[in-house]
């Protein structure tokens, strides 16, 4: 049975949330025209299990594709990567980033989910990458667990080591305590400079559990140490503490407030992915975007 995802009480607007503006309730009126935005047939995911529904559906031809597109195979030629890959100092106030790049009041506004943070430790790839992916992701999460595992290396390797893709992370946690508890842990490991370290040591053994993984403390310890986190005492401390919690919960407010319930979900530019897709569902909407980026 899916787990709903439980609303924040409330939105902080500072400049910590680095241009975490809110994202006003009418988004969840138009949220279904968001769904159908993407050239795959991609669709908000009204459950956490999102993977099969979507793959069930685009198998059936039951999603409409967007009217005389032609998919683009291969990266358009003429598209430019970016270039500027900036390193993201380590510190308590990278490590409450959060929210979109600036507001979001419309369906048009879509690609302001793109924060473009150079001090960003949630995010891999260019600064100035032509397609930004914002990901929305449970810890918990086993389609969450199968993408990072199978299609987000795929993507690394073609398009965010070439600049032509960043890819930025959302906290999204809707599965219980044990998905705000790595929550927590993903940030302790990004305040001292090693989420990307620590996301892979994490996923790399969560795949190997059935479900949901349900990792405590002396997990998250066992990841940041093979991550390379260099103060282990206070990433246990950091883990264990509260100070993340305002970021988090509106991280997920953030999510909601677009009308996305399910995990894993992404933005990609103005586009929108609902579940662990195969990769080559991801390759259709990042070469489209590309191919608007040339003329």
């Amino acid at each position: 049975m899916p787990v709903s995802a439980k609303s924040a009480d409330s939105t902080n607007d500072t400049d910590t949330n680095r241009g975490g503006a809110k994202v006003p309730p009418l988004m969840w009126a138009f949220a279904a025209v968001l769904a159908l935005g993407t050239g795959v047939g991609g669709f908000i995911v009204g459950e956490n299990y999102g993977y099969d529904r979507a793959v069930d559906a685009l198998a059936a031809g039951e999603l409409p594709e967007k009217e005389n597109s032609v998919p683009v195979t291969e990266i358009p030629k003429d598209a430019k990567p970016g270039t500027d890959f900036a390193e993201p100092e380590a510190s308590e106030e990278a490590a409450l980033i959060h929210g979109p790049g600036s507001e979001i009041t419309s369906r048009q506004d879509i690609s302001n989910s793109a924060r473009r943070d150079p001090n960003d430790p949630f995010a891999v790839g260019a600064v100035d990458a032509p397609v930004v992916i914002a990901e929305f992701t449970d810890w918990e999460c086993p389609f969450c667990i199968r993408h990072a595992n199978e299609t987000e290396p795929e993507l690394i390797k073609e398009y965010v080591d070439t600049g032509y893709v960043r890819i930025e992370w959302n906290d999204m946690p809707i599965n219980g305590d044990a998905a705000q508890a790595a929550a927590r842990a993903g940030r302790a490991a990004a305040e001292q400079g090693k989420f990307a370290d620590y996301k892979k040591a994490y996923f790399e053994e969560a795949v190997q559990v059935e479900g949901h993984p349900g990792y405590g403390i002396e997990d998250f310890v066992r990841f940041a140490e093979a991550a390379g986190v260099p103060d282990i005492d206070k990433f246990r401390e950091d883990a264990e503490s509260d100070k993340y919690d305002d970021a988090i919960a509106e991280a997920l407010d953030y999510a909601q407030g677009l009308g996305i319930t399910g995990t894993p979900g992404f933005i990609v530019n103005d586009e929108f992915i609902g579940g662990a897709l195969p990769v080559e569902d991801f390759r259709k909407v990042i070469n489209a975007e590309l191919q608007k980026t040339t003329s």
